[in-house]
């Protein structure tokens, strides 16, 4: 059997919220459209990694996320039977 852990931080800016001091609705709806297209590219970008250790033969043992000051930490247990 083979083992790897592989991890991913992601700021909470970009995935979980927007900015209270938005002074303009335009700018608003500028913001969260860039916000929703970040967190996006960021899940895809995990799941990426992901198809990139099952294509070698790899398989989720175990995963989560480690909330942090800034950053969200996704991590996941890998096993190669």
């Amino acid at each position: 059997m083979e083992y790897k852990l592989i991890y991913r931080a992601y700021s909470h800016a970009h995935l979980l919220s927007r900015s209270n001091y938005i002074r303009d609705r335009e700018e608003d709806e500028v913001r969260e459209a860039r916000i929703e297209t970040q967190s996006a590219d960021e899940a895809r970008d995990w799941s990426n990694n992901l198809n990139a250790f099952a294509a070698k033969g790899f398989v989720v043992r175990d995963s989560g996320a480690l909330q942090m000051t800034d950053n969200i930490v996704f991590w996941a247990l890998l096993e190669k039977p």
